[in-house]
């Protein structure tokens, strides 16, 4: 699954050609951190054309298309209350996108928690992604009970980290994901290397040591809650790998 940032990412990742043997989804959204670099009348224009071209969409774009995301709150980058109200508006009106096609959302939120469940209760709101999460167990349980996954990145991964190991430790098995975050968020034994998706396999060995689980195990469910959420029902296409093919 690959998000988009800003309007810009679109048209990219539609016309990314997936490595052979592999499936790729996308996203379309608009992040808060794009949000930030905008005014609002040039993102009710973006937001605009966003809702038109998901609800336009050719059947083959439909096939990849299975978020709107990146979107969200992040109030650490947003410290004015105008950007902050900016952020909430671009939010909502991609809120609305996901009610009105179904599509679940990748949430970015950072210190915003409380504002983001408050948007999330206003309507019924398709299951919802909590994308890299770094809140506490309470907040991972809230969002839950709200009918939201939440998904882990590489912040596991480092040592001390209580917050989000609690919460990683929370979070039932049916709402229980894992990711990358790649570029971003390397786990501490590849620094210094960027992040890869290939290092997914890091995060999936921590939650299993974090939960007490056998590693094929978490492999399993999140493969399993990660395709209920996102609408795919067919397996990766790995059997079209060559024997030669195999790492």
């Amino acid at each position: 699954m690959a998000p988009a940032v800003d309007h810009a990412d679109w048209d990219t990742l539609a016309k990314i050609t997936p490595p052979r043997g592999l499936n790729l989804y996308v996203a379309w959204g608009l992040h808060p951190y794009f949000v930030c670099e905008v005014t609002p009348s040039e993102s009710a224009t973006i937001v605009e054309e966003l809702y038109d071209r998901v609800t336009s969409a050719t059947s083959e774009l439909r096939t990849r298309l299975r978020a709107i995301g990146e979107c969200g709150l992040d109030f650490a980058r947003a410290q004015s209350p105008e950007v902050r109200a900016h952020q909430v508006r671009v939010f909502r009106a991609q809120i609305d996108l996901a009610r009105a096609t179904g599509l679940p959302m990748s949430i970015h939120c950072v210190r915003a928690s409380g504002p983001l469940l408050e948007l999330l209760r206003e309507r019924p709101t398709p299951p919802a992604v909590m994308h890299a999460f770094s809140g506490s167990a309470q907040t991972a349980l809230s969002l839950v009970a709200a009918g939201h996954y939440i998904s882990f990145a590489a912040n596991v991964c480092v040592p001390g980290a209580r917050k989000v190991i609690e919460a990683a430790r929370a979070v039932p098995d049916d709402r229980l994901l894992l990711e990358t975050d790649s570029p971003d968020q390397t786990p501490p034994s590849r620094r210094p290397a960027p992040n890869e998706p290939a290092f997914i396999i890091d995060v999936a060995r921590r939650l299993a040591e974090l939960r007490g689980a056998e590693l094929e195990a978490i492999a399993t469910l999140t493969r399993d809650n990660a395709r209920r959420v996102f609408g795919v029902e067919e397996p990766l296409a790995l059997h079209e790998f060559d024997d030669d093919d195999q790492p």
